[in-house]
């Protein structure tokens, strides 16, 4: 069997792994959702979640990537095919921890590019000057309307999207120690002193009443705490920022050296992930809103969505300042490097299913992948509903489901007392083996929750589709089917090497 890569330091597998989970959502979704909560009413469940349930689930992922890759398989198809002696049906199982990362690239390297395209439009000027206003409809509507024209798309979002592309493919292509850890060496510091620098700008803009938004995201306000709306969304956004049930987390890790203290590095990347979310992403958009609208208005700014806050919301507030197109830039930059170490890791799974199931070459795995993001995301471009679909299906339903089938196998099926065994091998962090228990009986609890009352508020999408939507889950499910084929027909590549 041909030799897989690994990292090549500890620092660039934590700072790799980190950026995989930090993303749009740590410093667009986050501030959205506390904002819409009440502050303390959303931090207290968002901080429990973490506990119960984002911690448990991410070191879950770490203990089977790396003992999976001591047997050469990287990603789901091959990891959940290992427990069960590679049987055609595990494997086929498998493939729905590969067809979730590969959706929702199609549609996040999309999103992505828009942040590289408005980078370049506030460099150059090509955003609307400011109005100066109070009233956040008027301050906005020459950014809503230059969004909606870019996204339509024009010429300069596709050629965004295709320089996007292409960045994406030349970093996959030159593996992962050369390509994807190096490029997180450079964009995870770069994230972090770009977003330090714009949280300092915010938190003191308007003499200092920028501070007033961070202060009402952390509030001690509990009035909301009884609501079970607000325990889902704080739970659900643990889920998403640490980028569980997706398999992305698990193929890092498959690169990971054979004693590797994966207790340590997933800590590590939670507590990276949760710096960039919890305070650079408090400190940014809500103070910036804060201290230019007022308090009455950050509470409707985020029911806008977070696509709003980022993109329409954010210029209006920075190009009012000194120094605005610089500020414009920085954000958009930060959002791009954000997103870019995310995009990277969605795509790693197939690359990985490619190279270790297929047996095929790097370069060809590289090329094969990119292709089907690049068919995917251009269908997103040109279907209006395209988006929210995968979105719906591969961002919601799939991860809820996956999640608990990873925490079934990995802890059920290979037995308390295996993990345990495997989460404590070459750790210094030695965990009490309630850990096990609590990530088996806990954490599926929480995620159960989140299906219920998430699915139940959704009920009407599942039931009633128009055209393109049914087009969007024709595609989904034609995906699935030809990687469930793939997956089940390299089976017999897979049981020429090592067993279990």
């Amino acid at each position: 069997m041909r030799r897989r890569e690994t990292w090549g330091t500890n620092l660039g597998l934590i700072l790799a792994a980190a950026g995989n989970a930090v993303g749009l959502g740590n410093l667009l979704r986050f501030p959205s959702k506390a904002a819409l909560y009440g502050g303390g009413s959303f931090m207290v469940p968002y901080f429990i979640a973490l506990i119960l349930l984002g911690i448990p689930v991410m070191l879950l992922e770490w203990v089977a990537g790396r003992y999976a890759g001591r047997f050469g398989h990287g990603s789901m198809p091959g990891i959940i095919g290992l427990f069960f002696n590679q049987a055609a049906w595990a494997r086929a199982l498998g493939s729905l921890g590969l067809v979730i990362p590969t959706l929702i690239v199609m549609y996040y390297i999309w999103i992505e590019s828009w942040t590289l395209g408005f980078a370049f439009a506030s460099l150059f000027g090509m955003l609307p000057d400011p109005v100066s206003s109070a009233d956040y409809r008027t301050a906005m509507a020459p950014y809503v309307e230059f969004f909606r024209s870019y996204t339509a798309p024009s010429n300069f979002a596709l050629i965004s999207l295709w320089v996007t592309l292409l960045i994406n493919w030349y970093i996959l292509q030159r593996g992962v120690m050369r390509g994807i850890e190096v490029t997180a060496k450079i964009c995870m510091p770069a994230l972090i002193l770009m977003g330090l620098v714009l949280g300092v700008v915010s938190i003191t803009s308007g003499n200092f009443a920028g501070l007033e938004g961070l202060k009402f995201i952390y509030s001690l306000n509990l009035s909301g705490i009884s609501d079970p709306k607000v325990w889902i969304e704080a739970s659900g956004q643990i889920f998403f920022t640490l980028s569980l049930g997706m398999g992305a987390i698990a193929t890092y890790a498959s690169y990971v050296k054979p004693r590797e203290d994966v207790v340590k590095a997933g800590l590590a990347t939670a507590s990276i992930n949760e710096f960039v979310e919890v305070v650079i992403g408090a400190s940014i958009a809500i103070p910036a809103a804060f201290a230019m609208f007022g308090a009455l208005a950050v509470p409707e700014l985020a029911k806008e969505g977070t696509f709003r806050l980022g993109f329409m919301t954010m210029p209006a507030i920075l190009m009012s300042l000194p120094l605005g197109t610089l500020l414009a830039f920085l954000w958009f930059l930060l959002l791009f490097f954000a997103a870019l170490t995310s995009s990277l890791a969605l795509i790693q799974p197939l690359v990985s299913f490619f190279e270790d199931e297929m047996r095929f070459s790097h370069t060809k795995a590289v090329t094969l992948s990119m292709l089907l993001v690049i068919g995917g995301a251009h269908l997103c471009v040109f279907i209006p509903t395209f988006l929210d679909e995968l979105d719906f299906w591969a961002g919601a339903v799939f991860l809820l489901i996956f999640a608990l089938i990873e925490i079934f196998v990995f802890i059920w099926v290979f037995g308390p007392d295996r993990f345990y065994a495997e989460l404590t091998r070459d750790t210094s962090i030695k965990l009490p083996k309630a850990f096990v228990y609590l990530t088996g009986v806990i954490s599926p609890i929480f995620i159960l929750s989140i299906g219920y009352f998430w699915l139940s508020s959704q009920a009407q999408s599942l039931l009633s589709a128009t055209a393109e939507q049914w087009i969007a889950r024709l595609f989904i499910l034609a995906l699935l089917v030809v990687l469930v084929i793939l997956s089940v027909l390299s089976r017999k590549k897979v049981l020429e090497g090592p067993k279990l």
